[in-house]
């Protein structure tokens, strides 16, 4: 075989033997397209006369092979800790006959997957197959691709292939696919120049062949989709049908939500932790565990899936996250998941609104990659347990390995209970404590009831400190607002104590701090000694309190307090966590007094389920709150729907 030439001619009888010779080698996981009764689905083949190229679209995209529908990440045993699985365990995968929406579709997928920190095995995978691809010859009725520019693609393969009749023209698009051709393939004959030609006239059928059409430019998209996110009717009329089943989202190539269950084994003292498909349209999918659902009805959760295609992640990586394949509209039963209805009845309103809408400019991107996922926690255990009020505890853990936490002011770690699950706690020491660190943590859910639980000496894993934290050194020799609400109080403290320890570094210090009543106060004895400190203004409220209960200071909720302080808005930064509800009455009170947006500091709460950026749980906007936040500044998302 030549290998200058990029497009090469092998026979059809010829292509069977090198497809057979590359399943008879046992060091590769051979997988390509099958019938499945009617429908087409990737799978193992055992014989080159189970491949079908002529096929319409698959169940399910090839993604599942890089991101798999299960797929263990870490074991865990009560006697030795927790170990992460080896990401270069797989055999390599020769995937065959992946149309090029799909192929896009992983492209996408692995700009997401490198961004900051970088999963290491599903880019493991990706960096071992073989993408062998097969220009499309029969397209579904639902598929989209020439609108989305993605029915023909000229990279990201290995190998092309398109159907000439009784033969096959072969693009080299890689190293690795003509090494393979190399090695596996006899006969392999170079193109003539009626063969590309050949070829370019097949890409300009397919191109035709689309029964869904845009009325407009897709370059519209990420514009005009978000000119729709306040017409709430829209979406509520658009989504009224829907099950919230989820099977739009997770038959998609281009969706990569996720969520982490620990399966123990009958044992209890040994398991696995589990990486599932999870998706957004599902009820559940944003819900903390305080019950607090952000994105709890249908229409917002429709929304969401449009918005996060056509313009979060345009903003984010400069690309609109849809291939136009056409599963979500074949896979749903109400038949309302359809982009290209959506989206031309949407240009359709512009038109009789008067809406102009220009194409999208591509924002600036830099795409940022960093250190790799740490999947496996390290050991700590509970040196102290203090119980604070009837719901939340103290406990202070010390890592195993010795070394100090290391985290910043607000700063957040993921704690595992062995058996039971992961979930996220906001540090509540300051990092200048050593040695150790503390949680405060509310028995809510069954991580929580089950730390709960546990006593002095018992182990649980520890992953981070994860997420953005407070600017400790932005703040120095500023004024500072502190206002917590409830158990806000917690992530707040380490900011707080920080300054307390660095008291000279700082301006004046202010704390306004409210719970529900007298007997939900934190850090109750550390909080009220602050009425003795002279470098500290403390004031305290209670929304309410039972009779039996002797409370001096105020009653009423925390903005009550507000107005009793006097301050300089333009030297004071105000630093607030609390309740989501309580965020838009403070920051409302605030700006009355004249505080400007970029001197107000929020951290906000989510369903950090991965704490990387990767799940997908915690976005808003092209935002994700373990990653770019927990803590914001209000300036930068000011105006950010769903962020208050």
């Amino acid at each position: 075989m030549d290998d200058d030439k990029k497009m090469h001619i092998i026979s059809k009888d010829t292509f069977a033997e090198f497809i057979n010779n590359l399943i008879a080698d046992n060091s590769l996981n051979v997988v390509g397209v099958k019938s499945k009764g009617e429908k087409f689905a990737f799978g193992p083949l055992e014989s080159a006369n189970q491949l079908r190229l002529d096929y319409d679209v698959t169940l399910l995209p090839p993604k599942k092979y890089f991101l798999p529908q299960y797929e263990e990440r870490v074991t865990y045993d009560v006697a030795t800790g927790f170990k992460a699985k080896d990401p270069k365990e797989s055999k390599s995968n020769v995937i065959i006959g992946v149309h090029p929406y799909d192929i896009m579709a992983l492209l996408h997928m692995d700009e997401i997957f490198r961004e900051t920190k970088s999963d290491p095995y599903y880019l493991e995978r990706r960096n071992s197959s073989i993408i062998i691809g097969t220009n499309i010859q029969k397209m579904s009725e639902q598929c989209f691709a020439p609108s989305m520019g993605c029915a023909t693609i000229d990279y990201g393969y290995d190998l092309m292939l398109t159907d000439l009749g009784e033969k096959y023209a072969i693009d080299v698009g890689s190293h690795k696919g003509a090494d393979l051709l190399n090695k596996y393939a006899k006969d392999v004959k170079k193109a003539f120049a009626r063969d590309i030609h050949a070829v370019g006239k097949k890409k300009m059928d397919i191109v035709n062949m689309t029964k869904q059409k845009f009325n407009f430019s897709s370059e519209l998209i990420p514009e005009m989709i978000g000119r729709f996110y306040e017409k709430d009717s829209f979406w509520k009329d658009h989504s009224e049908e829907c099950l919230s089943c989820g099977s739009c989202v997770l038959v998609c190539p281009t969706c990569y939500c996720f969520d982490i269950q620990d399966i123990p084994d009958l044992s209890l003292k040994k398991g696995q932790r589990l990486r599932t498909w999870d998706g957004c349209l599902l009820e559940d999918f944003a819900k903390v565990a305080s019950g607090e659902n952000f994105r709890d009805t249908k229409a917002n959760r429709y929304r969401h899936r449009y918005f996060k295609k056509g313009k979060y992640l345009f903003n984010r990586f400069g690309f609109v996250s849809c291939v136009g394949c056409g599963r979500c509209s074949s896979n749903c039963l109400p038949d309302i998941a359809n982009p290209v209805n959506l989206f031309n009845d949407m240009y359709a309103e512009s038109l009789k609104s008067g809406i102009e809408i220009d194409s999208a400019t591509v924002p600036d991107i830099s795409i940022k990659t960093g250190t790799i996922i740490e999947f496996a926690p390290k050991l700590a255990t509970i040196v102290k347990k203090v119980p604070m009020t009837a719901n939340e505890t103290m406990f202070e853990l010390k890592l195993d390995d010795e070394t100090d936490l290391g985290h910043q002011p607000g700063q957040f770690v993921q704690v595992s209970v062995f058996g039971v699950g992961e979930a996220p706690f906001g540090v509540s020491s300051s990092p200048t404590k050593k040695g150790t660190f503390e949680l405060c943590i509310r028995k809510l859910g069954n991580v929580t009831s089950k730390m709960h639980t546990l006593k002095e000496g018992d182990k649980v894993g520890i992953r981070g400190p994860l997420g953005k934290g407070f600017d400790a050194e932005f703040l120095k020799g500023k004024d500072l607002l502190f206002v917590a609400g409830g158990l806000g109080i917690v992530p707040l403290r380490s900011l707080f104590n920080y300054v307390l320890a660095n008291r000279k570094d700082y301006g004046r210090v202010i704390l306004l701090y409210g719970c529900k009543e007298p007997r939900e106060l934190l850090f109750g004895d550390e909080i009220l000694g602050l009425e003795d400190r002279d470098d500290v203004e403390f004031m305290s409220t209670v929304d309410w309190c039972p009779e039996e209960e002797v409370w001096t200071s105020n009653v009423g909720v925390i903005t009550t307090l507000i107005p009793k302080v006097d301050f300089d808005p333009q030297k004071t930064y105000a630093v607030v966590v609390g309740p989501p509800i309580m965020y838009k009455f403070v920051i409302k009170d605030l700006k009355s007094r004249n505080v400007p947006d970029d001197h107000i500091i929020v951290s906000l709460e989510r369903r950090m389920k991965c704490g990387v950026g990767k799940c997908g749980h915690c976005q808003i906007n092209q935002l994700y709150v373990c990653k770019d936040g927990p803590v914001f500044n209000y300036s930068d998302i000011k105006g950010v729907p769903e962020a208050l």
